[in-house]
């Protein structure tokens, strides 16, 4: 008798461990983490109305809405200047410069370096943490093949990629539209675009090269019948038939990386039913809009299925803006808002990018946050939801965003924000309002910092736009300010010590 109720004893606090879960994941949010490819603030027709624009370049209503019914972020910024070391800290939550190839991996049968480094991914935290787990769109980062000693890689199936790093279901493009394979891949088998598709190899008129702004010839390894216009359609609607799998008790994490805007710019004449090609001055323009109706799409689906009222939504991007469209430029387009730079510098306009967050009931509609973020920071934020203690000897970059969220926050999310870009100048330092850059002499993209020369300190509460003018680097006022913050940075990369507050 006593084994009897030992039993039912064990029984009733099994019944109730597994009701409690049960409960604990209906009241965990979804997660939408939307990365758009090269997308800077001027992009979005929210800002040129902020800024007065009388004539718009391009709607974006499905993106404005999510900043109407969210909090945008005033001073989030992008880990990285390019895609390719952005994906590896969006993923792990560190900065690139902790990677062996800090400027980022290029190649899809690269190493990514990130079991090698002992690091982790957002995927494992929220799949710990009792979420289901998946990736849509340009994976970017290297890790799609792994290669065995002795064997040809086999294009028709990927032995790495998002599968490898916690994902439960993947629709990968191994490196977007813009390079080789140019193909779609399914939970790593090859997904056929037609009955009829072969791997073959593609000339640039089917890649869309041929008239793009540059790299005129590209072409290579593809699906025979690729086609870049009907990308971001296949892409978006494969998310919606996932979005609509999802059973009402268990969370999901989604992270989609969308194509667009990354050349080549081929808009689809219509997606759906909505003209998309010539809707704008430039293609630049009508690929910022395709983007926007991929937003309007997956929300869409998410009110359909009744899950948005409990899903934190996020938009970013990867890095700052394209800036080379002569039409849209004509136009009076500016992609990184009043901003120095675009994709690739240092300056803001590289990497001071959008960061929407909309999560009805927890975020206050129309809420401004004007704390310095990097995108990276959604990796401790998924450990919060998921209440995980972050392994902070894994994750060292990245900051829990839910006080911000909720309004309750009281202290700063970094101690320092660490800037880079492949081109010269190559990295800078946030201290506050002070931004140092740093020139570094480095001939190759090597985890080297080479020797430093400090070539540039603004102001940027008084001086955002980073006028020349206002260079204060050989101000001798400042002279110990630029010594401390040109110290600190070597002594934060020397070191590898955190740059979050807690």
């Amino acid at each position: 008798m006593k084994h009897f109720y030992k039993n039912i004893f064990t029984l009733l606090v099994l019944f109730l461990a597994t009701t409690v879960t049960k409960l604990n994941a209906q009241k965990q949010p979804n997660v939408v983490v939307l990365m758009a490819d090269d997308i800077g603030l001027g992009d979005l027709s929210f800002y040129q109305k902020e800024r007065g624009e009388k004539k718009l370049t391009v709607h974006t209503p499905n993106i404005d809405k999510l900043i109407d019914q969210g909090m945008r972020f005033t001073d989030a910024h992008s880990p990285a200047s390019l895609c390719a070391p952005t994906r590896f800290s969006m993923l792990t939550g560190n900065y690139s410069y902790r990677n062996q190839r800090p400027f980022g991996v290029w190649t899809p049968e690269a190493n990514a370096l990130i079991d090698a480094n002992g690091f982790t991914t957002s995927a494992r935290i929220a799949k710990k943490g009792g979420y289901t787990t998946a990736f849509f769109g340009k994976w970017g980062l290297g890790g799609s093949w792994v290669r065995k000693k002795g064997e040809k890689i086999n294009h028709a199936y990927l032995n790495g990629g998002a599968l490898s790093y916690g994902f439960d279901y993947a629709l990968e493009l191994p490196e977007g539209i813009q390079n080789i394979p140019f193909a779609f891949y399914e939970n790593r088998e090859w997904m056929k675009l037609a009955s009829s598709s072969v791997l073959k190899e593609l000339d640039a008129n089917q890649t869309g090269y041929a008239t793009s702004k540059k790299h005129l010839t590209r072409g290579g390894l593809g699906d025979s019948n690729w086609d870049p216009k009907e990308a971001g359609s296949i892409l978006a609607h494969k998310a919606v038939d996932y979005i609509n799998k999802q059973k009402k008790n268990q969370p999901f994490f989604m992270y989609y990386c969308s194509q667009a805007v990354h050349i080549p710019h081929e808009p689809p004449a219509k997606f759906d039913t909505i003209k998309v090609a010539g809707a704008t001055p430039g293609k630049h323009g009508d690929m910022i809009y395709e983007l926007d109706l991929q937003v309007g799409l997956l929300v869409e689906a998410l009110k359909k299925t009744g899950a948005y009222e409990n899903t934190l939504f996020i938009f970013t991007s990867d890095n700052g803006g394209l800036s080379f469209d002569k039409d849209m430029k004509k136009a009076g387009h500016d992609t990184s808002n009043g901003l120095s730079g675009s994709k690739g510098s240092i300056n803001e306009g590289g990497h001071r990018v959008p960061f929407v967050a909309v999560w009805p009931g927890v975020i206050q509609p129309k809420s401004i946050s004007n704390e310095p973020i990097v995108g990276q920071d959604v990796v401790a934020t998924l450990a919060a939801l998921s209440n995980q203690t972050l392994d902070k000897t894994k994750v060292l970059d990245s900051a829990d965003l839910l006080p911000y969220f909720r309004g309750t926050a009281k202290e700063k999310a970094h101690t320092y924000l660490m800037h880079q870009s492949a081109g010269g100048p190559t990295f800078a330092i946030r201290d506050g309002d002070w931004k140092l850059i740093l020139k570094s002499d480095i001939k190759k993209k090597v985890n080297k910092l080479g020797n430093l020369t400090h070539v540039a300190l603004f102001n940027l509460k008084d001086n955002l736009s980073e006028d020349e003018a206002k260079n204060l680097i050989n101000n001798s006022k400042y002279a110990k300010r630029i010594a401390e913050m040109k110290t600190t940075y070597i002594e934060l990369r020397k070191t590898g010590r955190s740059t979050v507050v807690n």
